[in-house]
């Protein structure tokens, strides 16, 4: 997958919702990533983290940034720290998850 800098998150989603994929950035490469809730009247849940396949479906990773964030309606969130977001692209990636009818925009600068 080539990395993509945006991205509309409608509804519920799960892993399936790769932000950047294995291999798409050089360690260090995202200087930092906003999330944006655009609907009008309610919070969105969002969870943020790290993932890493395995063969062996009893040892894949997840590392959260944040789980089951509540972002309140008509605001973003900046994320920035150079030290948090300096993962290991080449072995991890990057995903989200939203919950209900929750609408997200991401914005990722590297």
């Amino acid at each position: 997958m080539a990395f993509t800098p945006y991205h509309n998150i409608l509804g519920a989603t799960a892993r399936e919702t790769e932000l950047v994929a294995i291999g798409d950035l050089p360690r260090g490469g995202i200087k930092s990533i906003q999330l944006t809730n655009i609907h009008s009247s309610a919070a969105a849940a969002i969870s943020l983290y790290l993932y890493k396949d395995s063969t062996d479906t009893t040892s894949d990773e997840t590392y959260y940034f944040m789980k089951a964030y509540a972002l309140a309606a008509k605001t973003y969130l900046i994320l920035d720290n150079i030290y948090l977001l300096n993962f290991d692209n080449s072995t991890y990636s990057l995903h989200i998850e939203t919950g209900g009818s929750d609408t997200v925009d991401v914005m990722i600068r590297k």
